[in-house]
Formats: C-alpha cells, sequence, structure tokens
C-alpha cells in the first residue's frame, strides 16, 4: 500500500486516504460497512478500534455470554451468523430461530468478516487505535493515533466520517462500580466469576455467598450460570433489584414491533399495554404480586424465569449507594432508603458487579446527518441493532446513487413544519438537511410514549424516502437477513399503523403537524396495505 511516512518528534506520521473512515469495530459499524459495501462495492474504508480486535463490548464481556435474541436477526447482513441450517440441525438439534451466538462465536464471525475485507482490498482495519472526537479535521483530513501514541494517521476522507462509537455498550469489566466501597470488601464482575470458577474457587465447602448488584440481562445471566455451572444453591444468592423490569418472553415468538404497536392500541398507557401483552403470552416479568417500572427490551426465556425465581433472597429499595463494612459484617446502603446487612460475613461474601449502564451509555449524540461530511449511527427502530445500522448504511448509499425520494421528503418537512405544499418550490434544504430533519431516531431508554411509538413512524419514513416506489424498499428488506422482514410470513402492518397513528396521535401528544405528516405517510405507503 501507498503510504507516506514522516518522522516527527519521535513519533511516525503515516498518511492515509479512503472513502469513509469508520471509527469502532463493533457488532453496529461492522453492520454499516458491510452494508455499504454489498451497495457500493468499490468503497475503500479505513476502520480503527481501541480494543485489539473487532467486536466491541464482546471483546471484554464475560465468556458464558450469549445472544439474547436469535442469531437469525444480528450480525452482517451478507453472512449468516447461525451458520447453514441443515449442518445446525443436525448438528446442534438446534432450529435455526432457536440459534443464540455465543461469545466466541460472534469473535469469530466478526473476526472472519474483517479478514475477508481486508483481502479484498475494501478495508483497512487498524486495531489499538483511538480518535480524537474533539478535534477538528483540517482541509478534509482527519487524525487518529496508536493507543501509545507513537503512530499518528492523517486520513483524507472522500466522503465521510463515521462515528460507530455512540452505541457502545459499556459492561462490567470496562467500568467500576459508581459509588464507593469500603476496602476489604470482595466485588467481582462476571469474567471474575466465570474465572474462579474454571479455577475451581467456588466449591461449595468454601460457603461463599452471593450478591448480584443489578436489575439487567448481564445480572440475570450471572443469577443462571452461578446455579447452572457453578452449581451454587439458590440460598447461596441475594439479588439487589432497583428497579423490576418487563421482558419478552422467548417463547412469545415476539417481536420488537409487538410494543410500540400495543402501545398505540392503549393510548399510551404503559401499564395496560405491558399487561396485555402478558396476557397473549409475549411480556413475562419475575414476580406476578410485583408491577415492573421498566422495559428496556430484554429476552429471556421460560427455564430462566424459574431459576431466577429460585432467588428469594430479593432486596428492592432503588439503586445501592454504597457499601460498607465494620471488619467483619458488610453492609449495603440505599441513600435515605434502610440499608441492608449482606447475608454473608465479609470474607464469605462476594458481590457481583452488573451495574454498567450497558447500551444506556449517556451519549446523547446518535444524530446520523448532523453534518454533510460526518455521520452519528445509532437506533432507527427498535432493537435487535444491526438491521438499523443496515439501514442507515441503505440511505448513505441510495444518497450517493441519487435514488432517495426526495420531492417527498420535502413534502414532509413542509408539513412538520406548518408551510403549504405550495412552498415545495421554494424548500431549499440539502440532503442532508432533508434526512435530519424528517429520519427521526429511536431513543433507547426514554420513558416518553411519543418515543417508543417512534420506531413505527421511522420505518414508515424510510420505505417512503429510500426510493420513489416503498415496494423496492419492501424489497431490499425482505433480502437482508438482519430485517425482521427476511423471516416467511412476516407482515409489517407498517400502513395500517401508520393509520392508526393518523387517529390516535393527538390522544398521546402528537401535534396536528405530527398528523399531517402521518397521513403524507398513508397515502404513499398505501401500496404496502395489508403486507
Amino acid at each position: 500500500k501507498n503510504r507516506n511516512r514522516l518522522v516527527m518528534n519521535h513519533s511516525t506520521v503515516i498518511a492515509l486516504e479512503c472513502d469513509y473512515l469508520v471509527v469502532g469495530a463493533g457488532a453496529a459499524p461492522l453492520a454499516f460497512v458491510d452494508t455499504l459495501l454489498t451497495e457500493l462495492p468499490e468503497t475503500k474504508i479505513v476502520m480503527i478500534d481501541k480494543k485489539a480486535a473487532p467486536g466491541g463490548h464482546w471483546v471484554d464481556s464475560y465468556d458464558f455470554v450469549r445472544l439474547h435474541q436469535p442469531s437469525l436477526v444480528y450480525g452482517i447482513a451478507s453472512k449468516q451468523l447461525e451458520g447453514n441450517w441443515l449442518k445446525l440441525m443436525a448438528t446442534q438439534f438446534t432450529l435455526p430461530w432457536n440459534h443464540r451466538a455465543t461469545k466466541q462465536e460472534l469473535l469469530s464471525y466478526f473476526g472472519s468478516f474483517v479478514d475477508e475485507k481486508i483481502e479484498s482490498g475494501n478495508l483497512e482495519f487498524f486495531p489499538n487505535s483511538v480518535y480524537n472526537f474533539e478535534e477538528e479535521p483540517t482541509d478534509g483530513c482527519y487524525s487518529f493515533s496508536s493507543n501509545d501514541g507513537t503512530v499518528n494517521y492523517k486520513v483524507k476522507v472522500n466522503h465521510k466520517l463515521i462515528n460507530g462509537t455512540a452505541g457502545e455498550c459499556i459492561i462490567p469489566s470496562q467500568s467500576p462500580l459508581p459509588f464507593p466501597v469500603d476496602e476489604g470488601i470482595q466485588v467481582w464482575t462476571p469474567n471474575q466469576v466465570h474465572r474462579a470458577k474454571e479455577e475451581g474457587k467456588l466449591h461449595k465447602s468454601q460457603g461463599l455467598k452471593f450478591v448480584v448488584l443489578g436489575a439487567g440481562k448481564t445480572a440475570m445471566d450471572s443469577i443462571v450460570y452461578l446455579q447452572t455451572t457453578a452449581k451454587v444453591k439458590p440460598d447461596g444468592i441475594a439479588w439487589v433489584i432497583p428497579n423490576d423490569v418487563w421482558m419478552i418472553r422467548r417463547e412469545g415468538r415476539g417481536g420488537p414491533w409487538d410494543w410500540p404497536r400495543m402501545l398505540l392500541k392503549k393510548d399510551g398507557n404503559f401499564e395496560e399495554a405491558c399487561k396485555a401483552l402478558e396476557a397473549v403470552g409475549k411480556f413475562t416479568r419475575l414476580d406476578p404480586n410485583v408491577k415492573p417500572t421498566k422495559f428496556r427490551f430484554p429476552v429471556i426465556s421460560d427455564n430462566e424465569v424459574k431459576l431466577l425465581q429460585k432467588v428469594k433472597t430479593i432486596i428492592r429499595r432503588g439503586r445501592a449507594t454504597a457499601i460498607r463494612t465494620d471488619g467483619s459484617n458488610v453492609i449495603v446502603e440505599f441513600g435515605a432508603k434502610p440499608s441492608w446487612e449482606a447475608f454473608g460475613p465479609v470474607d464469605k461474601c462476594i458481590f457481583v458487579h452488573a451495574t454498567s449502564p450497558g447500551p444506556f451509555n449517556g451519549k446523547n449524540n446518535n444524530e446520523p446527518f448532523s453534518s454533510d461530511h460526518s455521520m452519528t449511527i445509532g437506533l432507527l427502530t427498535a432493537p435487535p441493532i444491526s438491521s438499523s445500522m443496515s439501514t442507515l448504511a441503505k440511505i448513505e448509499a441510495a444518497r450517493r446513487k441519487g435514488t432517495l425520494d426526495l420531492d417527498f421528503s420535502r413534502k414532509v418537512l413542509l408539513a412538520w413544519e406548518g408551510a403549504s405544499e405550495g412552498s415545495l418550490k421554494d424548500c431549499e434544504y440539502s440532503e442532508n438537511e432533508l434526512l435530519k430533519r424528517t429520519v427521526r431516531m429511536f431513543k433507547l431508554g426514554s420513558d416518553s410514549i411519543k418515543y417508543q411509538v417512534m420506531p413505527i413512524i421511522t420505518l414508515a419514513m424510510v420505505m417512503a424516502i429510500l426510493d420513489e416506489d416503498p415496494l423496492a424498499c419492501v424489497d431490499w428488506m425482505k433480502g437482508n437477513r438482519l430485517t425482521f422482514f427476511s423471516i416467511p410470513n412476516f407482515k409489517c402492518h407498517v400502513y395500517e399503523d401508520m393509520q392508526m397513528l393518523c387517529k390516535k396521535g393527538k390522544d398521546i401528544g402528537f401535534t396536528e403537524n405530527d398528523i399531517r405528516v402521518f397521513e403524507l405517510l398513508v397515502e404513499k405507503l398505501k401500496p404496502l396495505s395489508k403486507m
């Protein structure tokens, strides 16, 4: 490869050129890159990541982790994650839609994809490298460096910088507990729990007690692992639950669209929507006598719920604020709420740290169309994440090819702004500005009812503007393994959903201008009726 090298102040400066500079090599940017290269096969990409290998948070996650959703709709569009279906059924006795990839399978899958694209000449990958988002580009040139600062890179980017780190998963092994812990108290991450099991340190004769902190899927995985693999009895486990959560029942064959659709049917009533989905077997909860207050798209099996329910020492006093010891006993504090004295002495009590925010990382800059020269990729619709990233790449490719329905985008923007259709000829927004104002992102973790039904609106908008013919978008989605459209007999009901939003939108806080936009979408998407 032709690279210009300079040596300045004992560090090497290397000059590169590419069409897209992609920061991050996790599941999100890899799904984006895969679709971009499928649509624009001559594209040259430079990808960097602070880790030593592609895979994002999977690189540092606990070894017993698996996908929570089916492998069928995760990963990259061009390559099956679940593998050959006949081989899967013959050797693992697993139906394709029941396969959930392990950490090892995911890292191998992502690694092989990157290797293939490097070999094809489309991709240069720079692991152990960091990008400074605070530094402004100069004359279209962007900079990054090796983690140790000994090598610096200047990259001429012909099209865009892609920030693939906004949805970065913050996991326990990479973040300490966010509150004080007295010296002498043992805090393990799930990674350390697994390591202790492999090293034979969890033998029952040692009498260890485990206190699991957190109510997310990492905490649930840890409790299941402690019982099934580490053979810890349920009475040796305590669970600190800040908030009970509603969960998607794996056996219920539910999907991400069930939630906003039911929320809309129940006029935005969170509790009624959750109970309705529970009644039809798509939602579940830990305790039928405790009302969950959150829903964050966790997926769980009936067997896992049964194992969680075996744990009887459950502390529901909100978030822990400190863990203290007087030298023998351990006390967990909960701010103004009563403290809890742990059920084991300090030398036998292990706190399992499962309180990291995961994808709820506090990074609010997930606007993909913030600039003509950069994109920050984030969720367009509800999880799984891969389909959103693939769709964003499809939009970018359509923009490059000139196949976006920009006239319809202008009509939508005028409707949202309350302008008359006669102003269409005066609407001089750029492609990027039109996309920024019309394709609205899904804010993961938002409790706003409007944002929780946003996936329906965003899906409809993408299908309306990706091409003048919305059936072209349907055909693309049917051929994309990451979307639910690829699943036989899947019905998207996007046309019917938008009709319902036209009728019920005002009841859940949408404006007159919003309703005008919904009516435009219904008109454009009429060919998708009953699909």
